[in-house]
Order: structure tokens, then C-alpha cells, then sequence
């Protein structure tokens, strides 16, 4: 069973093995996640050679088969990415990778990568991914594309969002117990209140509401409801 993660990859080093379409694909997207990346193979697209001459990537040519230059490689790697045909350079592909831990995205084999590199949006500051696991790229695309548009068209989200990033601040800087903090998630979120002003757009005076309840939770003023929390939970 694979765990859905989001890795922080700045700093860290990405062994691609292929230079075409799918390799160029891989390097530039852990490029822009500020990863080392280099990039071994016998031939190299235009665009990875146009990358290596801003020095942003490095190019090495050789062919993967050769298990001296293979290891010398993966040994650097944080993960490798195999984005070339042949299966059989898988196996030996994984069995380096476990000697020096380094974690492998087979692009040529869904079942049996042990990372899996999914379809990603972004609708202001809410992050989604989303993987058939090698089944169909085209319906993990549409799935994405569908919660985009979920998202785009219920904008009281986004004043959700605002209004309960704002929440866990205020609690973090009024140094409100963890336990505590947990519940009051729950129970602000529900307050009929804060949804009416959050519903109106009017994030301001939500923020000043959720001010108001956490102060009067902590003081005692307010009782927990707990029966909310059991609901959201």
C-alpha cells in the first residue's frame, strides 16, 4: 500500500535514467521542485541539452546497461526515475537502489514502482493529487481537472481556508494546548456564526469570531460540544 505524501525535494538529488520525452518530463518537474537533478542517458532532448548549458541540470552520457557507471550514479541519488523502455533495466535498477536506500519511480511500470508520481493542481493555496496507479492517465487527468473545477466553483472554500489558517495561528501564538487545538477545529468550523460570515465573504470578521471563540473556549466561557466533534471526525 503506497502512502500519498507531499516530499520537500529542494536540495535533494534526482537520478533520471533517459533522455527523451518521458526523462525530460521527469527532470524538469523535480527541477522546479529545486532538486539536482541529472539525467543519464545516451542521447538527450533539445531541451535537457538547453538546460544543461544554463547549467541548471547535469548531463551524463552513457548507456544504463553498465553497472559500474548505474551504481556510481544511483549511489548519488536520493531517487531515481526510470524513464526508458526496457523492464530489465528495472530489476537492476532496484536492487542498487536498495543498497544505498535510494527510493525508484518506474515510468515504465506502474505496478511495481515503489514511488508514483501523480497528476497535481492547484486552486489558490489548496494542493490536490491524484494517481490511478498506472490504469489510465487520461481518467487520473479528467478526476483532476473535475475537483478543479469543484473547487473554482464552491469559492466559500477558499474563505474557508483563509479564515482557518488564520484559526490555527492565533492558537499556536496564544500557545493553546495541542488537544485542545484539535477539538477547536471542529467545533469553530461548525459555528453557524462563523460559516454565516465566512458564506458572506466577509474573512475579516470571521477572523476577529474565531479570536473571540478561542478566547472563550479557553477561558471556560464556552463548553465544548463535543457531539460536533464525533461528526467531523
Amino acid at each position: 500500500m503506497r502512502l500519498p505524501l507531499y516530499i520537500e525535494f529542494e536540495g535533494k538529488n534526482v537520478l533520471v535514467i533517459g533522455g527523451g520525452g518521458v526523462g525530460t518530463s521527469r527532470a524538469k518537474k523535480f527541477l522546479g521542485a529545486g532538486a539536482n537533478v541529472r539525467v543519464l542517458s545516451l542521447d538527450f532532448s533539445e531541451e535537457l541539452k538547453e538546460l544543461a548549458k544554463k547549467g541548471k541540470i547535469e548531463l551524463v552520457k552513457g548507456n544504463a546497461f553498465d553497472d559500474e557507471l548505474l551504481e556510481e550514479n544511483i549511489s548519488w541519488a536520493n531517487l531515481v526515475t526510470v524513464a526508458i523502455p526496457p523492464l530489465e533495466l528495472n530489476d537492476k535498477v532496484v536492487k542498487i537502489s536498495k543498497k544505498y536506500r535510494t527510493l525508484v519511480n518506474l515510468a515504465n511500470d506502474a505496478e511495481k514502482t515503489e514511488v508514483v508520481v501523480p497528476f497535481e493542481g492547484e486552486v489558490d493555496g489548496i494542493r490536490f493529487a491524484v494517481t490511478t496507479e498506472g490504469k489510465s492517465g487520461v481518467v487520473a487527468r479528467k478526476v483532476r481537472d473535475s475537483i478543479r473545477k469543484m473547487i473554482e466553483e464552491d469559492e466559500e472554500l477558499i474563505y474557508l481556508l483563509e479564515a482557518m489558517y488564520h484559526l490555527k495561528k492565533y492558537m499556536k501564538e496564544k500557545g493553546v494546548p495541542v488537544q485542545l487545538r484539535m477539538k477547536l477545529y471542529f467545533v469553530i468550523s461548525a459555528d453557524p456564526k462563523f460559516r454565516e460570515l465566512v458564506k458572506k465573504e466577509d474573512v475579516e470578521g470571521a477572523k476577529k469570531l474565531v479570536e473571540k471563540l478561542v478566547e472563550d473556549y479557553v477561558s471556560g466561557r464556552r463548553k465544548i460540544d463535543e457531539s460536533l466533534i464525533r461528526i467531523n471526525f
